[in-house]
């Protein structure tokens, strides 16, 4: 490549260059100014100065070093950073500069003062000539900054709240409203006594509708609970009077007529006066009282009921009271059937093996020892049902329940432990006691006539009498015991000439 041709080359590099700086320069804008700051931020020495912001909006970082600032058009070298230190702003990044006269400060202290009633604002580059950024802006009131809008940068607005070295804010584009708020913003005390009589007079009228909207909704709704509702209602007065009650109701009480009904007065009736007394009387009107009562009727006819009883405010006729209730017999009867046999067995009507763990625990205690166990087993179930059916097995289990229950005294606990097994609990009671008892149950099973199915029942006792002893070990001690002896009673065969001892 000869000499003319490299001089043309580095020419085009130093013109890239020189506009690859332009274009960086560009990337540095003011951002936001306070020209009357006498509380918003304080600079390194606690004073509260004027201050301006720049931003860096490219996507390179960018060294202010050498650059300059000025309030004047006409001396555009009014104020320059640092030649000789760097000034590096980020991508996105701030920088804020004290616009205070007071240069000998810090490196970010200029030589000039910002004036409130506005004025130009001048970045230059270090060539003290090429205009970077330049900004005029209008009368600022004192603590509030003016700055770009959020969204819409090319646009200035008001700053009632500055936000320096931060993304702006939302921001007031007049000068009116800025006024305004900044004026609400400084009587908080006013604002606040207006804003809690205005809330007053809110509270005034809401309460005031409210009341009217509530003796409306009060009609409707005993108009709809008396014509529609398919529960029994009742409206009395607040004396115990009977005034009304719907056909529902009626049927509930197991009355005859509503004629009958109305003859009462509810502080009449005794099981009644636990929820009709002086505490309801003088309850609010908003109060709803809620519950079940059993109880018989006059007309004899016992019932469950779930009530709800609610105080109504009538100008005309004072407080009423109106009464809805449901009878709810038949879902106490399956919670009853459900409490029970969570702890019973369904066939033979014993304590299951749930609730003998729970007794177990409760019981095992040194003031109930001795305590013994029982474990017994009906032999040859399975022979049983396999040649008779499960019908008939269960026959057989319900009779060896029996035999067992018959042989054990009222304080003793026996459950169906398992499919063919049972187990005892005896508190205070000896090993001697519980092996009477265990030859007592082997004697009624041989006294049974159940041809051909003979009843024979496996016994295992054990009894626990230190307070150190472990109770599942008598548990256990009594399981392989009765384990022995059914070993000892093997039954095999079906009619009851093959089903023997052996």
């Amino acid at each position: 490549m000869d000499l003319k041709n490299k001089n043309i080359v580095f020419i085009i590099l130093i013109v890239v260059f020189l506009i690859n700086f332009r274009a960086g320069a560009q990337d540095i804008i003011i951002n936001e100014i306070m020209s009357s700051n006498q509380e918003t931020i304080k600079d390194e020495d606690s004073d509260f100065n004027d201050w301006l912001e720049l931003k860096n909006v490219g996507e390179e970082e960018l060294n202010l070093s050498g650059y300059y600032l000025s309030d004047k058009t006409d001396k555009l070298t009014s104020w320059q950073f640092d030649p000789n230190k760097d000034f590096i702003i980020p991508p996105g990044g701030y920088l804020l500069i004290w616009a205070d006269e007071e240069p000998g400060e810090g490196k970010l202290h200029t030589n000039f003062k910002l004036s409130s009633s506005g004025e130009m604002i001048i970045l230059t580059e270090p060539d003290g000539v090429s205009i970077v950024n330049q900004v005029k802006f209008p009368q600022i009131m004192t603590d509030v900054s003016f700055g770009r809008k959020l969204n819409k940068p090319s646009k200035w607005v008001y700053f009632i709240s500055p936000t320096p070295e931060r993304k702006n804010n939302l921001g007031i584009s007049s000068y009116y409203w800025t006024e305004k708020i900044k004026f609400l913003a400084e009587n908080k005390i006013i604002i606040s006594l207006f804003l809690i009589s205005f809330f007053i007079i809110l509270v005034l009228l809401f309460s005031y509708y409210k009341t009217n909207k509530k003796l409306e909704f009060s009609k409707i709704k005993y108009k709809n609970l008396f014509e529609e509702s398919p529960i029994g209602l009742m409206r009395c007065d607040i004396k115990g009077n009977i005034l009304e009650v719907n056909k529902e109701m009626i049927e509930l009480l197991g009355a005859p007529n509503k004629k009958e009904v109305k003859k009462f007065n509810l502080n009449n009736i005794e099981k009644i006066k636990d929820i009709w007394n002086n505490d309801f009387l003088s309850s609010k009107n908003e109060d709803i009282f809620e519950g079940n009562l059993e109880y018989t009727t006059n007309w004899d006819k016992k019932v469950f009921l779930k009530y709800k009883i609610e105080i109504i405010l009538s100008k005309k006729n004072g407080s009423e009271i109106i009464i809805a209730a449901n009878d709810i017999s038949r879902e106490k009867e399956i919670e009853k059937n459900l409490k029970y046999f969570s702890f019973h067995d369904e066939l033979t009507n014993l304590y299951n093996r749930r609730y003998f763990e729970n007794e177990i625990k409760r019981l095992d205690t040194k003031r109930k020892l001795p305590i013994s166990i029982i474990i017994a087993d009906l032999n040859g179930l399975k022979i049983i049902n396999d040649s008779y059916g499960h019908k008939k097995g269960d026959e057989i289990l319900i009779q060896a329940s029996q035999i067992l229950k018959e042989s054990l005294r009222e304080e003793d606990i026996l459950a169906r432990y398992g499919g063919d097994e049972f187990a005892v609990l005896l508190p205070n009671t000896t090993k001697e006691t519980a092996e009477k008892i265990n030859k007592r149950i082997k004697e009624k099973c041989k006294k049974i006539n159940n041809n051909p199915i003979p009843i024979s029942i496996a016994l295992g006792e054990a009894t626990k009498e230190k307070p150190e002893q472990d109770i599942n070990e008598i548990l256990k001690k009594a399981d392989d015991k009765m384990y022995k002896d059914k070993l000892s009673e093997e039954f095999v065969g079906t009619p009851r000439g093959e089903i023997k001892a052996r």
